[in-house]
């Protein structure tokens, strides 16, 4: 096992980097490990869909059946982040600050609340799986496969709340390469166990959907292991100690986290709600099955953005605790233009070859024209979606989390569900009118919170 000295070091020169470095170096130093890491993230969602669109039981009722109980998932999923982003910004900051023996300690009682929220939060999804889906919107043959997609997968919901809950801390420490590595490990878990899975290869049984689910459980218990593993040899060693929760740690801890915790949830929430009006169109279970796919193919896109918005946390929030908040803003400023011009790119393959991207998924005739109007439609939006998420990490990194939430209430909640409502089913345009109250909702979201990250408030902001 490393010494405290050597790991030490190893974070001193990350610190370095991230604090007195060149900004463009730093941000690519931060940005490149998680982008990859995301691509291949991205690369197993499209195999998974790929999979799964070959299921003998039909493919709209499996791709919807998986979109329909991971966004559900997500729900659960907003409640990890939450205690992640609470737990990453006090770690950045404090790590930016030198002071270790609080690093330590947040990491510590972070991993503790994830071990409580993953047990509560998985007993209603295990036992109410089948009212929860069809809530949310599926239909006929989905409902089954969905309820049981998401009754498999919430059974391992421990090891997925502490292994993101450590995942970020150690994002937050600099540590993005070993991150990088322990996800490329998981996927391919993942990636295995599917195909032996779904399809029953050997001596496996042909499990389909639930198949899907067993593999992503396993592929959760194995990524807990490696990323303990990881946490022992890392600055933040010491917060394996022991395992005693302290009350007031809890309450710092969720004060930034609640607000994020809540801004997810919105999200997932409005975005189940935008199932929902998709599951009133004459076409609905194609429509959801072109969403499914439509989105998994955009990810492509925004993927790029999740790993520099992961890198705007660090670099604000190490820098604020350095004393630097000028070099603080101009990280950020960077980070969101390196993602916004990767976003773009990647969308200009959206508007020339849709239908080819369509047809690597389903040749349904139903379905395919609804993913090349998503991918068209949501092309336009894609600049100021790397805006708004890049700079909500950074807004992130300094503790600031309650004007984000109160955007994504907005946005999500106040306009998008309505507008979709109306261009969908009031006026008649069908899948199409939804997709253009997500396109214009999110450059809307995107352009205020940067309104809101250029007013400089959240500079003065203690954690």
């Amino acid at each position: 096992m490393d010494n405290p000295v050597n790991s030490t070091r190893r974070r001193n020169h990350a610190s370095q980097i991230i604090t007195s470095g060149h900004i463009w170096s730093a941000v690519w130093y931060l940005a490149w490990p998680t982008a990859i890491n995301t691509l291949i993230l991205t690369g197993y969602s499209i195999i998974n869909r790929m999979f799964l669109g070959r299921l003998p039981e039909g493919v709209a009722p499996a791709l919807a059946a998986v979109g329909i109980g991971g966004t559900t998932l997500m729900i659960q999923f907003a409640l990890m982040i939450g205690l992640a982003v609470g737990a990453s910004a006090l770690v950045a900051r404090f790590l930016g600050a030198e002071n270790y023996d609080d690093a330590n300690d947040a990491t510590r009682q972070a991993m503790i609340i994830s071990i409580l929220g993953g047990v509560v939060s998985a007993v209603p999804l295990i036992a109410f799986a089948r009212p929860i889906v069809s809530f949310v919107g599926a239909k006929g043959p989905a409902v089954p496969l969905a309820a049981d997609y998401l009754a498999i997968t919430a059974y391992f919901s421990v090891p997925m709340f502490v292994y993101v809950v450590i995942a970020d801390v150690l994002r937050s420490a600099g540590d993005v390469r070993r991150m990088l590595y322990v996800g490329a490990v998981v996927i391919v878990f993942n990636i295995v166990f599917d195909w032996l899975l779904i399809f029953g290869v050997g001596p496996f049984p042909a499990l389909g959907v639930r198949g899907a689910a067993i593999a992503t459980g396993i592929s959760r218990v194995a990524g807990l292991f490696l990323i303990v593993w990881v946490l022992r040899r890392s600055v933040l060693s010491q917060s394996l100690d022991h395992l005693r929760p302290h009350f007031a740690w809890f309450r710092r801890i969720m004060n930034i986290g609640w607000p994020a915790m809540i801004m997810n949830l919105l999200w997932t929430t409005a975005f189940a709600g935008f199932i929902k009006v998709l599951a009133y169109l004459p076409d609905a279970t194609a429509a959801q099955a072109a969403l499914t796919v439509g989105i998994t193919i955009e990810s492509l896109a925004f993927m790029p953005g999740v790993a520099y918005s992961i890198a705007a946390t660090p670099l604000v929030g190490q820098n604020l605790g350095a004393g630097k908040p000028e070099r603080a803003v101009h990280s950020a400023w960077v980070a969101a233009g390196q993602a916004a011009a990767i976003m773009s790119s990647v969308a200009v393959i959206f508007l020339l070859i849709p239908e080819k991207l369509a047809v690597l998924f389903t040749d349904k005739e139903t379905v395919v024209p609804l993913i090349v109007s998503y991918l068209i439609i949501n092309a336009f939006s894609e600049p100021f979606q790397a805006l708004g998420m890049v700079l909500r990490g950074a807004l992130q990194g300094a503790g600031d989390t309650r004007k984000p939430m109160l955007i994504t209430l907005l946005t999500n909640w106040i306009i998008r569900l309505p507008l979709a409502w109306l261009l969908a089913n009031t006026l008649g345009y069908g899948a199409t009118g939804a997709w253009v109250a997500m396109s214009a909702t999110t450059i809307l979201s995107g352009l205020l919170v940067a309104a809101w990250f250029v007013r400089g408030s959240w500079r003065e902001i203690q954690v």
